[in-house]
């Protein structure tokens, strides 16, 4: 009896962990990460973090249910605040990915037109401790991470981010 307590206790935290967004989100400012010259899908070089503006870094891969849902959603964002002062930039983990054209597919497929970068050998990842996808961050001005949020985004929480 005690057992079977402990077993359901246990799926109501990992339920409540999953399902409750802002119970994932972190607050507390967090060291500068390393700058990371990484390049894009289209073969652009960007500097992560982007120190000057606010960014919203994003992790990803196309294989993750949650990420192809909320994707879109970070399509519409960046075509509504493409010239705002918060960059939007997306990292697909291409060491959990079967190749680059898989990756090129599903951009090609569901239009997304932000920056992507290729997270080739997991570096960033690392750097960023990113243990779950999807998972965002929100880093000031000064490359230091503002908010981390592990699970699925939400089009509110996007706006808030860019807000703040």
């Amino acid at each position: 009896m005690h057992k079977n307590h402990l077993i359901v206790c246990a799926v109501l935290l990992i339920a409540a962990a999953v399902w409750m967004p802002e119970a994932n989100a972190s607050s507390e400012k967090q060291a500068v990460p390393a700058v990371f010259l990484m390049k894009t899908i289209e073969g652009d070089e960007i500097s992560i973090p982007n120190k000057g503006q606010k960014t919203i870094l994003h992790f990803w891969t196309s294989w993750c249910p949650p990420c192809k849902k909320e994707l879109p959603q970070f399509q519409t964002y960046y075509e509504q605040h493409q010239s705002d002062d918060v960059s939007l930039v997306t990292v697909n983990l291409m060491n959990a990915e079967r190749n680059k054209n898989t990756v090129q597919n599903f951009v090609s497929q569901h239009h997304l037109t932000f920056p992507i970068v290729l997270d080739t050998k997991g570096e960033l990842m690392k750097e960023y401790d990113v243990m779950t996808i999807p998972t965002s961050f929100l880093l000031n001005e000064k490359g230091e991470i503002e908010k981390k949020i592990v699970g699925p985004m939400t089009a509110s929480q996007l706006k808030e981010w860019s807000e703040k």
